[in-house]
């Protein structure tokens, strides 16, 4: 028998922690958001929706502030000696918010759903090489690996993709506008393109220091406003409260002004050019590497950012501990044109560029690297979409490039395996590299920090090198919000949480 080493973990609730001075209980925070598409955590792959769901789903295990995993649905975990076998025993004080008793069936039900193909959950590759989930008491629930996975734990902590849902909204077919969970909030109101109310979940099991149930407020209403200038008129006026976004160049002043706090923190995030590799002529290596050596990285952040965000020739930020700095794209016209005369395309050619209207720094983005590629006789077309249009053409693979980010991005395997791994669903470029895929599985085993950055490290040169993504920048994380906001911070991980802030009136 499989002895069960054991790491049993205090009991931590770091989102309750006291925040210093009396919570006002009660009122409606109003925030400006953007268009969701589509609240299914299985199904969607869109920022704006996962901070929606941020709201109503909750996860097993969590990152505190400082990013430590503590506790959340689950009390206590442990692993066997083989690192196959997690074991974790589960809250007993937990209702959705339909007043529902939440169990081990429920955390099954989620995984299963989001594992079965028939889902074709994008969001599958966050739990590895699970073969097996099983319940083994009402509050104990074992994952059973086909391999270690090092980073398995982060990976049940990484926000709502891997929120635990409640099974009556998929029986009745809800599941994609007013999904279930155990969440400080629920959705009461989803009107797509307009609004998305948020109402105080009364069934909530968490409290603060003092006791008092969370959250405070009674309800967050969600107002859909695609354009960031927009967004910072409405926040000065004083319409809403808060707001999930501002045009970067108004940012200066913002920051003077004594009624507005612009909230600011690392982002886990990158920017880049993700390229078609099954189209001529850049399915050649060589041409790839032509567009990355044309660009002026620095000019496109600060268009792009208005200097908020930070060059880089690849994903993770510098502030990470798993940082490599690989910059072998200084910008080199004669390089590129070099290298384009080997390709067979020494006169240029032309592509396409799809940004979305959703981001406008995409589309500032994405004008900068068109003019940046004139010199090279490559002759570029924006191709501007609508969100849900522009992640219905990417999914189809019918784009030249696009612009666009990826978010939420902790443990090394986040930054590159769903992105890069042959035949993984978000690998929209089509990218396929041997070398890439053994070293992507090696690293996801590995226990040891040196190891595991030696190989991550061999990875990231392979995926620069192949300049599949062209990497631009890592972004700041940056909201606004009025001085009567209190108990919110923007966090390290890029989650948005409203549970214990308030507003002081």
């Amino acid at each position: 028998m499989t002895r069960i080493r054991s790491i049993l973990v205090a009991l931590v609730i770091g989102l309750l922690a006291s925040v210093g001075m009396a919570q006002e209980r009660g009122g409606t925070l109003t925030a400006a958001w953007a268009n969701p598409v589509g609240l299914d955590p299985h199904a969607t792959s869109a920022y704006f929706s996962y901070q929606v769901l941020q709201q109503v789903l909750e996860t097993l295990v969590d990152f505190d502030n400082d990013q430590n995993l503590v506790p959340k649905l689950a009390e206590s975990w442990s692993v066997s000696d083989d690192g196959l076998v997690w074991t974790f025993e589960l809250r007993e004080d937990v209702q959705f918010s339909n007043g529902r008793a939440f169990t081990a069936e429920d955390v099954k039900y989620t995984y299963d759903r989001m594992l079965d193909p028939e889902t074709a959950s994008g969001n599958a590759w966050r739990l590895g090489a699970v073969q097996s989930i099983d319940v083994a008491g009402p509050y104990t629930v074992t994952f059973t690996l086909g391999s270690p996975n090092t980073g398995f734990l982060g990976k049940l902590a990484s926000g709502s993709p891997v929120g635990i849902i409640a099974r009556e909204a998929v029986e009745d077919g809800t599941i994609d506008t007013r999904p279930i969970g155990t969440g400080p909030f629920m959705i009461t109101d989803y009107q797509p393109g307009t609004m998305v109310m948020l109402e105080r979940n009364e069934t909530y099991w968490g409290s603060d220091a003092n006791g008092t149930q969370l959250p405070y407020l009674d309800a967050v209403e969600l107002r859909i406003i695609p354009d960031d200038s927009v967004k910072r008129s409405a926040l000065v006026s004083g319409d809403v409260d808060w707001t999930i976004s501002v045009p970067t160049q108004s940012l200066p002043e913002l920051e003077a002004r004594d009624d507005v706090v612009v909230d600011r923190s690392a982002a886990p995030a990158y920017w880049y050019i993700g390229v078609n590799t099954e189209r001529a002529p850049l399915d050649d290596v060589r041409v790839r590497q032509a567009i990355s050596y044309a660009l002026d990285r620095g000019q496109i952040t600060e268009a792009a950012t208005f200097g908020t965000g930070v060059p880089t020739q690849d994903p993770i930020p510098s502030v990470s501990a798993w940082a490599f700095d690989y910059a072998p794209y200084g910008q080199d016209l004669e390089r590129a044109r070099a290298l384009l005369d080997e390709a067979g395309v020494g006169d240029g050619f032309e592509m396409t560029i799809m940004p979305t209207t959703e981001y406008e720094e995409s589309i500032r983005a994405a004008q900068v690297i068109q003019a940046q590629l004139a010199p090279l006789g490559i002759r570029v077309t924006l191709d501007t979409r609508e969100w849900a249009d522009w992640l219905d053409t990417q999914g189809q693979g019918e784009f030249d490039t696009f612009v666009c980010s990826w978010n939420v991005l902790l443990d090394p395997d986040d930054f590159y395996y769903a992105q890069h791994k042959t035949g993984e669903v978000f690998n929209f470029t089509g990218y396929s590299n041997p070398t890439v895929d053994e070293l992507l599985e090696e690293g996801r085993i590995a226990e040891d920090f040196d190891a595991r950055y030696a190989i991550y490290e061999q990875v990231n040169q392979e995926i620069v090198d192949d300049a599949v993504y062209i990497y631009l920048y890592n972004p700041g994380n940056i909201q606004a919000y009025r001085t009567n906001v209190e108990g919110y911070t923007a966090r390290g991980d890029q989650t948005i949480r409203f549970v214990t802030t308030w507003l002081d009136d």
